[in-house]
């Protein structure tokens, strides 16, 4: 096994300071690791942003890595660059470089060329690219703001930066790297933004544990990971993305074990997450069985008297939206489970999830509350419009989550019931 796996490396880590981590064992040092490769498998320049092409051009050559993760590798670039067509040129150049893409002006793979080994090797890396973020995004329908600048890397950079702009280069990017089967998406907007924003919690899900960690847990000042468990979530979350593509049939390899995380992460779920499949009633006390059609044991720590007027669940359409309007309701650590169908008001769970939600109940597990999402898919790699603009609202005016919260239970000591 440890063959099979060290012959996936070596390892280059290519990014900004998050992927570097600082004074934390870096999450593409995680995955070597895991590999069995050890510090001579693994290699990550520091990071310069007008430089990424030049270090993949030298390091393939020299090292030639396997695999080469590179997901915060646009985010200091992105920041510096005005205009769309420029960053579309740096984008042009960034995914062709990473790629190794002969017919690119940066390779010569000729017979005699500098890059000559990568037909005689039949060598190609395989590269997980971040996609596009930047924390602090505005609406740019009505005309872009005023340029108003600082420096930062010696470059000017806008202060504003427009969301329609980020939206169209992430759709952008995504045409790129369907040109090269070597290069995949790996959703750091996703993972940045839940990072950042309202509730700066992180769902973290191995199929067989699950948890929300939180930015305080993964970072010692707000971006920059600890070791564990902040590099290693970091790590595993590449790690998984690797094995599903590897799964799929798209990269050749064998499965890579996930680094250890210790129990004590995954405390007891606080409250319940249902994504529910489109169609479904607004039902805010729906029934839950499994696919015999038993019912699955729940039990609630909410008022059941309240419960019975206002319903067990909140109801919501939109992820990040609905999960901070839902979060004081469902606590810090909810448990996400997806319904496979459902019969009028009844959701229909798999064999899987229902047990999961049995071993909770026998083990004494109290529930805050639950939210009900419908056609929601956790896997989508960019984040709406909506959901933007609402977390960027609730850093400007806090009592917006009062304001459009539904109907919270009373605080208090409610005896626990079974749903």
């Amino acid at each position: 096994m440890a063959q099979e796996l060290s012959e996936m490396g070596p390892v280059m880590g290519l990014g900004a300071s998050v992927s570097h981590g600082l004074m934390a064992r870096s999450a593409s040092q995680v995955v070597a690791d895991q590999l069995c490769l050890g510090n001579d498998g693994h290699v990550f320049p520091w990071y310069f942003p007008a430089s990424y092409q030049r270090a993949a051009k030298y390091y393939y050559k020299h090292r030639r890595p396997g695999l080469v993760l590179a997901m915060d590798v646009t985010y200091h670039d992105m920041k510096v660059l005005e205009y769309t067509s420029d960053k579309r040129k740096v984008l042009d150049e960034l995914v062709a470089g990473l790629a190794l893409d002969c017919e690119s002006d940066l390779y010569d793979c000729s017979e005699k060329g500098n890059e000559s080994y990568v037909k005689e090797e039949n060598y190609r890396p395989t590269v997980l690219l971040g996609d596009l973020f930047f924390e602090n995004l505005i609406d740019c329908t009505q005309g872009k703001p005023p340029k108003e600048y600082r420096l930062e890397n010696t470059k000017p950079r806008p202060k504003k930066l427009c969301y329609e702009e980020y939206e169209q280069l992430n759709q952008y990017l995504r045409k790129l790297t369907d040109k090269y089967p070597n290069v995949h998406i790996l959703s750091a907007n996703r993972l940045f933004t839940a990072l950042v924003k309202y509730p700066y919690s992180i769902f973290y899900d191995e199929g067989t544990r699950q948890t929300f960690f939180t930015r305080k847990e993964l970072t010692w000042d707000g971006w920059h990971p600890y070791t564990d468990p902040g590099s290693y979530v970091i790590a595993n979350i590449a790690i998984m993305q690797i094995n599903r593509l590897i799964d799929a049939g798209k990269i050749r390899g064998r499965r890579i074990p996930l680094r250890k995380l210790s129990d004590t992460y995954f405390s007891p779920p606080s409250g319940l997450i249902i994504l529910v499949p489109d169609g479904f009633p607004a039902e805010r006390r729906p029934q839950i069985v499994g696919p015999d059609g038993k019912r699955t044991p729940l039990r609630f720590s909410l008022s059941k008297q309240w419960a019975e007027r206002h319903g067990v669940f909140s109801l919501g359409k939109s992820y990040f939206r609905d999960l901070a309007l839902s979060w004081g309701w469902l606590g810090p650590k909810p448990l996400i489970i997806s319904a496979q169908s459902f019969r009028g008001s009844t959701l229909v769970l798999s064999r899987k999830d229902q047990d999961i939600l049995t071993a909770q109940y026998k083990k004494g597990t109290v529930l805050k509350g639950g939210l009900l999402l419908w056609g929601q898919n956790l896997n989508e790699e960019f984040i709406s419009r909506e959901d933007t603009f609402f977390l960027n609202q609730i850093e400007k005016d806090p009592e917006i989550l009062k304001k459009l919260s539904a109907p919270q239970p009373p605080t208090g000591n409610s005896p626990p019931w079974d749903y």
